[in-house]
């Protein structure tokens, strides 16, 4: 492995854990305080001022994601490495998913939950349990990164622009939908993140090839990177602006803001670091 490839992987261990500290600040921040809570909770209740539109849309975008989602969406992972030659990175990708999707289960089930609140008990029942992360978002999440990681280089920055599209409309409609707070997308963002930028410092330690003049962000990284954003807030904005998406207040406004931020900012920022690496052809085929 060449000095290009090692900052790579240096990039994604680094990566990793600040993923893994925003899990841990993002649950103690918003589910493990009072102030925290309620401005959770107050994000969460906006959502009330949606129209029925706006929630029957993302419902009907919610029900794609089933376990034969997560099927498919592994045979894809595997299909692209194969064609590529570089099945051996289609597993870990396939693996380091499949970990993402079970340890949001498990996460849910240990990460402890008490009333902080008053407004904890004009929740159902299903929010009265671990909820923290959300489970759809890392399924989505976690296999968009899976593919970048198998595509070819040269196309990676602009799936990512589409999978940070494909995130953020998870990720919010989880909350639109009454599915999830926002802080069990936001959670959900870390949590895959830091399964996917494990697994990619692992394969480009073991595999990675440097591609020359992609190694180190330029003024064109900087563009695509700004592009992002303010196609982000465009997004946003005009979506808040539509009487289907008013503007209900500002914890619904800020979390919302956070995890279409999120989604835009892990995605793209993964696809523009494997930019810089490629895959030989491996033996397993």
């Amino acid at each position: 492995m060449n000095d290009g490839s090692k900052t790579v992987e240096s990039r994604f261990l680094l990566a990793a854990i600040v993923c893994a500290l925003l899990l841990i600040l993002n649950y103690f921040a918003l589910v493990g305080t009072p102030w925290g809570r309620q401005f959770d909770h107050d994000a969460f209740l906006g959502r009330k001022m949606l129209s029925r539109e706006t929630i029957t849309f993302d419902s009907d975008i919610l029900k794609l994601v089933r376990k034969r989602t997560l099927f498919l969406g592994a045979v894809a992972t595997l299909a692209i490495a194969v064609m590529r030659r570089c099945t051996f990175v289609g597993i870990v990708a396939v693996a380091a998913s499949g970990c993402a999707v079970v340890g949001a289960v498990v996460l849910k089930r240990v990460l402890p939950w008490h009333a902080l609140v008053p407004s904890d008990a004009m929740l159902n029942s299903g929010f009265q349990t671990n909820t923290y992360p959300s489970g759809h978002t890392t399924v989505v999440t976690s296999l968009a990164l899976s593919l970048l990681l198998v595509s070819p280089s040269r196309w990676r920055p602009w799936l990512a622009i589409a999978g940070g599209y494909i995130g953020a409309t998870v990720a919010t409609g989880v909350l639109f939908v009454g599915a999830h707070r926002p802080s069990d997308a936001l959670g959900a963002f870390a949590w895959s993140g830091f399964c996917m930028n494990v697994a990619a410092a692992f394969v480009v330690r073991l595999q990675g090839r440097h591609r020359p003049g992609y190694a180190f962000p330029n003024r064109a990284a900087f563009r695509i990177a700004f592009g992002i954003l303010v196609s982000a807030a465009i997004w946003l904005f005009s979506a808040a602006a539509a009487p289907a998406y008013p503007l209900t207040g500002p914890p619904f406004f800020v979390l919302t803001v956070s995890i279409i931020a999120g989604a835009f900012t892990l995605i793209a920022w993964y696809g523009w670091q494997l930019r810089a690496v490629d895959w030989p052809a491996d033996s397993i085929v």
